[in-house]
């Protein structure tokens, strides 16, 4: 703490009030848990100065009891972080105010001046009299230490700036997170991010923001991504399983809200079968809408070729010429693809039968069997593809009206379901069996997984046509995607979350767009932020360094002198009282809290 003094030289708008005056105010407004005697002495105020004090008689100082010894001694850790926090950070809130109220100016004094009384009052203050008496005594004892500190080796010159170092670093995601309210205080506003309202920049505040939304917790190590903080919520559990009861309980509670989440918006799809064991119920329901679809626009097209038919526009004759000439130069392929021969050999049969006058509705039924010998994503699909489209052209103008009418809708048709892979395969069996080619196991990866975005949107967009059934059976796949993220996190034999595969998942449909098509710009954001809220809570900041090791060595210090104020008893309340203070800190700081305490 400044003597009045140094707080005068810094203050020089109060150098008309007395000492006493000043001192008195100043306890009364910042400091008024500190006894007022000790507070006086801490300002460098003499007795003379305090008001009343010549016409009091001075006893003897009452010695101190155990119990005030005891509490000294606990509270004394407090006492120095408190001290070399507010050493640290108090300048540096100075700092940012005049930042934000102008550099040389009155008001940016001014300002500076407020944030860092601000800053001040955040940390700890005495709250016992054998307390500063203790840090007092610590001080001198460091003070008249040899050159050297035991087996460390480690001169008292390089663990001070060590230690001070360590400090702005334990204080400056402290300073980042209050800088919003800081900035409040002196009246000004910090940067938004668009898109996320009153959030600062700040790391912190923007992860405890997208995680609450999200309704998933994260623990301070998490908010803040502090590599120390982590290692000792990592480590407490193991060490003190029942005084860290706490945290276990909450990173079980983190877990259950991440796996509730998912549900959650599996749930908003409108899907009704969303489950690791309804792959083959999901797959059902698409079949059944894709089929129910294709008949429906398979009796269209025969019923406007029956019309043809009706109205004698099939019966004209055309020329095979063409279809002679594709087999002729094809020959060479049909030693490999049977189905070539196959057409070859109808297409002769029905020369012979018709004396070689083949109409349109002889090639109407070669353009079948052509289909019917078609196998998506062998080489008989791609060969027989090629034939029909070869009489497609020999039957172009042929015919009347209604034939033509009849053409188009059939173009529709093989657009639609015959010429489109996935849809094809979806629909077909296996060649030679009644087998279909995608089980029904494997129809959702199928879809989603496998393939291109191009593809994928072919097939629903087909079932978004489909009426109800197929909306609901495009709702289907839309849940178990969820359900597959959901499945790729929680693939893990020890029962651990695994971030790796849900990452994985989710990138590789973000990479391809695909999580945009399904679910929208805004249902793609919210997956990109879920997941990124699981990265804060199970994954560790890559690269990140512990601080030095000077903190265990005053933690070591700190251990022999409590040990030789207070008795064992007492040591233990310290640490079990420090480690409870560690796991409450853990699972109930909130950085967004936490940069709006202290404004209104």
């Amino acid at each position: 703490m400044a003597t009045l003094a140094e707080f005068r030289t810094q203050n020089p708008q109060y150098n008309d009030m007395p000492d006493a005056a000043l001192a008195d105010a100043l306890h009364g407004k910042y400091y008024s848990d500190i006894p007022r005697g000790t507070f006086f002495q801490q300002l460098g105020v003499t007795s003379a100065q305090i008001p009343g004090a010549q016409n009091v008689t001075t006893l003897p100082q009452k010695p101190a009891s155990m119990q005030d010894r005891i509490m000294g001694a606990i509270e004394t850790p407090a006492i120095i972080a408190g001290g070399v926090g507010r050493m640290v950070a108090t300048p540096f809130a100075q700092m940012i105010g005049e930042a934000y109220g102008g550099y040389g100016t009155p008001q940016g004094k001014e300002a500076g001046q407020r944030a860092a009384q601000v800053t001040s009052q955040q940390f700890y203050q005495p709250r016992t009299e054998t307390g500063p008496d203790i840090v007092n005594a610590m001080g001198k004892a460091l003070s008249a230490l040899p050159p050297t500190l035991g087996s460390t080796g480690a001169t008292l010159n390089a663990v001070a700036p060590a230690a001070v170092g360590q400090a702005r670093s334990m204080v400056a995601p402290i300073a980042s997170s209050t800088q919003q309210r800081l900035a409040q205080v002196i009246g000004k506003n910090e940067p938004q991010m668009v898109g996320m309202g009153a959030a600062s920049t700040n790391p912190a505040l923007m992860r405890q923001e997208r995680a609450l939304q999200q309704g998933i917790p994260l623990t301070k190590g998490e908010q803040l991504q502090d590599f120390s903080l982590l290692k000792r919520e990592s480590d407490l559990p193991k060490e003190n399983p029942e005084l860290a009861k706490g945290l276990t309980e909450f990173k079980q509670t983190q877990k259950e809200s991440i796996l509730r989440r998912f549900q959650q918006m599996a749930d908003e799809t409108g899907a009704e079968y969303a489950d690791p064991t309804a792959y083959r119920k999901v797959g059902s329901l698409v079949d059944n809408a894709l089929v129910k679809e294709f008949d429906a626009k398979k009796l269209k097209v025969d019923k406007a070729y029956e019309a043809a038919r009706n109205a004698g526009e099939t019966k004209q004759v055309v020329s095979t010429a063409p279809l002679e000439q594709w087999l002729e130069t094809n020959a060479p392929e049909a030693i490999t693809v049977s189905a070539i021969n196959t057409i070859g050999a109808k297409l002769e049969q029905l020369k012979k039968i018709k004396n070689g006058q083949v109409t349109i509705d002889d090639l109407e039924e070669l353009y079948k069997s052509a289909g019917q010998l078609a196998e998506p994503g062998k080489p008989s699909g791609v060969f027989m593809k090629q034939v029909k489209g070869v009489i497609n052209d020999m039957t172009e103008g042929a015919g009347g009206d209604l034939y033509r009418a009849a053409r188009v809708e059939r173009a529709e048709l093989g657009k639609n379901f015959e010429n489109t892979y996935r849809v094809a395969k979806l629909l077909g069996t296996r060649g030679g069996y009644a087998d279909r080619a995608v089980a029904l196991d494997d129809v959702f990866s199928n879809i989603v997984l496998d393939g291109s975005l191009e593809e994928m949107r072919t097939v629903t967009k087909l079932l978004k046509k489909g009426g109800p059934q197929g909306q609901q059976a495009y709702a289907e796949l839309q849940g178990q995607t969820i359900q597959y993220m959901k499945d790729q996190l929680t693939k893990n034999a020890s029962g651990q979350l695994s971030f790796a595969k849900l990452k994985t998942a989710i990138d590789t449909l973000d990479r391809e767009d695909k999580l945009a098509y399904m679910f929208g710009k805004q249902g793609r954001e919210t997956l990109v932020d879920v997941r990124n809220v699981i990265q804060d809570a199970l994954v560790k900041p890559e690269g990140a360094v512990n601080y030095s090791n000077t903190g265990s060595v005053v933690a070591r210090y700190l251990d022999k002198l409590t040990d030789t104020v207070a008795p064992k008893f007492a040591k233990d309340l310290l640490k079990n009282r420090e480690i409870k203070k560690q796991v409450e800190e853990s699972t109930k700081y909130d950085a967004l809290v936490e940069a709006l305490k202290g404004t209104k």
